[in-house]
């Protein structure tokens, strides 16, 4: 997969949308929680979206008198804490959610643009000889596929003076 920009973000999403509930109920099921209804909403709901979507924007997407938005945001707590969805603290904004569940063969890392909000796909395994040192120096053992990367996209860094 190579380095892409907002277009082919959404269309990975977009086209493994039934592969990633697959996937993300199967994850579910390994680690031995219950695939319950709002369980599924809320993973059908983020699904198909290449965005980061706050509490309140799935509780509108999965709506209705089945799912209540207390149990929404019960429910991405629980998914978060699993691996099942990732979560991303913007200062000064809402928690963002996001499915990191994936189909075979879209697994992929996100960076996030500071400057136009941009959403790009990086390799999954971009980081792997960085995630394999830290675990051999320290013990710890990163979780990169939850984490969003955070930096300028290649539109936005062009705008900066070349570095000195």
């Amino acid at each position: 997969m190579t380095t892409s920009g907002r277009h082919d973000h959404d269309d990975l999403h977009a086209h493994a949308a039934g592969e990633a509930v697959r996937a993300a109920v199967a994850l579910l099921r390994e680690r031995g929680a219950r695939v319950t209804a709002p369980r599924r909403a809320v993973i059908e709901a983020l699904a198909g979206r290449a965005d980061l979507l706050t509490a309140d924007e799935v509780a509108a997407l999965v709506g209705g008198d089945d799912v209540h938005r207390a149990t929404v945001y019960r429910t991405l707590d629980m998914l978060a804490g699993a691996g099942v969805v990732a979560h991303r603290h913007v200062a000064g904004g809402a928690t963002r959610y996001h499915l990191a569940a994936t189909a075979e063969g879209a697994e992929h890392l996100h960076g996030h643009c500071t400057r136009c909000g941009a959403i790009v796909v990086l390799h999954a395994d971009a980081f792997a000889d960085a995630v394999e040192q830290l675990r051999v120096d320290s013990g710890f053992r990163l979780q990169i596929e939850r984490s969003t990367l955070v930096g300028l996209c290649a539109d936005c860094a062009s705008l900066l003076p070349p570095a000195a």
